[in-house]
């Protein structure tokens, strides 16, 4: 087995041995609502266009139990569509688990979508009220100014960072780099985490696998080797598969990525590696030469960390159970590691599960991370960020919602309860009940303000979820979509006109009573 011990479970790859069926397209498909002269074009060329279908006849049933059909589906779409040639490298989802290949050309609330494909003489027009989504290409991460970078969360949920730029009676300020100057309602702001100055990132991405290596899987228990495809900012895979990068990893780091799950999930994470081909466990010393690494191994209910070496014998330093998992397609991860410390840390949606401590010392010895799907499964990783990292855990907030005076956390377990007026300089401006206090940004572990019961749930017709490429998400009402800006409305932050290359991915959420 590949990156895993033998005695763990293993599954074949599912599907294999051949292309995938794909379901036909319903008589109701969402093309139903193209002009009909569109359609019957439609019909006729509903090969070239890419629809995801066998013909225009009538659609087969998913074979995916109902929580894992639409991300199924997703995966691939996403798959199949690598190598299409022109613009038609952006996926438009359908509700029934159709899906169309194109570039979008436009949106306003009143027409819907506006898809254009290379073969259609004249663009498409979809009611989003027949959508789930469109993952878009050609999205590129921007680079923020210097300053005082925080990592932002909203009472929804949302998130995104930026540099806090100062802050008024109703508002905080924050420059970024897909909106420029933003105003966030004080009271729909849950957390703001100031980042440590002068910290590297050192990749974030994916933008393409340029400078990744596809490693070759050699193991009949797992079955079929295949690859991980990059599509819309991430990497896909279903088959057995395994891809690698040199990233220069320092001795203090912190990566994060999203993942995303369809089926058993059965994951193997090498970290402070030295060879990117993958490494079987079960026959280690009969492979190439390669020093010590950290397999961090993921699957759909723990997850465990095994310090591999040659001629050492294969001993798990622990386990953690993620209950969660079960009930879950989606999470954010999170992998901490100090070589001084000799700790390796993980975190999921935002809490750490796990800290480990190696006895025998910090077992990585390269720079390198490498990731190895094993066959089971559908799976996405996406939005990887790796950046050094300062030895410092992050809080989820506990600062009750609706309290009335902002709570200020210094990196010391000192609290500072009262308002946050304002930012000058690297200070951040807090009074109290004793007076007011200049306090550094570098001091300051995390703010929480006042916050109102009602700013989690907030009415928005026509909402969408949007997922940027560099891992922000925020969650608006979509007021026009072109080429020139994406101008977005939501109770949060106002009016705000994003750059349209900064959205990778749109979901279209069912309005809230």
């Amino acid at each position: 087995m590949i990156d895993k011990i033998k005695n763990l479970p293993l599954g074949k790859e599912q599907g294999r041995g051949g292309s995938p069926s794909r379901p036909r397209l319903r008589s109701e498909s969402p093309l139903g609502q193209v002009a009909a002269a569109t359609a019957t074009w439609c019909a006729a060329l509903c090969g070239s266009l890419g629809v995801f279908k066998n013909s225009c006849g009538r659609l087969g049933q998913p074979s995916l139990p109902s929580p894992w059909r639409s991300f199924a589906v997703f995966i691939f779409a996403a798959v199949t569509a690598i190598g299409q040639a022109g613009e038609n490298k952006s996926t438009l989802h359908f509700k029934n688990g159709d899906w169309l290949r194109g570039a979008l050309a436009g949106y306003d609330p009143a027409v819907g979508v506006t898809w254009r494909h290379a073969d259609a003489t004249a663009p498409l027009q979809f009611n989003t009220g027949q959508l789930t989504g469109i993952t878009l290409d050609g999205t590129a991460v921007g680079q923020l100014a210097a300053g005082n970078l925080c990592e932002v969360q909203l009472v929804n949920g949302d998130h995104f960072r930026g540099n806090l730029a100062g802050a008024t009676a109703e508002h905080f300020l924050f420059d970024t780099w897909h909106a420029g100057r933003m105003q966030l309602l004080r009271s729909a702001v849950r957390k703001i985490a100031p980042l440590p100055k002068g910290l590297k990132t050192i990749f974030q991405g994916p933008e393409s696998d340029d400078g990744w290596t596809h490693g070759k899987i050699n193991n009949e228990a797992i079955g079929e080797s295949g690859n991980w495809r990059y599509h819309n900012g991430g990497f896909h895979a279903k088959a057995a598969a395994s891809i690698a990068r040199d990233l220069g990893l320092p001795d203090s780091s912190h990566i994060s990525f999203d993942l995303e799950w369809s089926g058993a999930m059965h994951l193997a994470f090498a970290l402070y590696t030295d060879t990117l081909q993958p490494i079987s466990l079960s026959t280690k010393e009969n492979e190439p030469d390669f020093s010590g690494f950290y397999s961090i191994q993921v699957n759909s209910y723990s997850v465990n960390l095994l310090p591999v070496k040659k001629h050492t014998p294969l001993t798990y330093l622990g386990q953690a159970t993620v209950p969660s998992f079960r009930k879950k397609t989606k999470s954010r991860l999170e992998f901490f590691a100090n070589k001084a410390q000799r700790l390796i840390a993980v975190a999921i949606d935002g809490k750490v599960i796990r800290k480990w401590f190696d006895a025998k010392g910090f077992t990585g010895e390269g720079t390198g991370i490498r990731i190895v799907h094993q066959g089971r499964g559908a799976v996405r990783v996406s939005n990887l960020r790796v950046e050094e990292w300062d030895g410092r855990f992050k809080g989820p907030p506990t600062h009750p919602i609706g309290a009335k005076d902002d709570l200020v956390k210094l990196i010391n377990n000192d609290r500072m309860q009262g308002r946050v007026n304002g930012i000058e300089g690297d200070k951040l401006n807090v009074t109290t009940v004793e007076g007011g206090f200049p306090v550094p940004l570098d001091r300051v572990k995390q703010i929480e303000p006042a916050t109102s019961k009602t700013a989690a749930d907030m009415p928005l017709e026509h909402r969408m979820r949007a997922h940027f490429s560099d891992g922000s998400r925020l969650t608006f009402k979509l007021n026009r979509w072109a080429t020139d800006g994406v101008e977005a409305q939501s109770p949060s932050f106002g009016n705000a006109t994003f750059k349209s290359g900064s959205i990778i991915r749109l979901e279209f959420q069912p309005p809230k009573k």
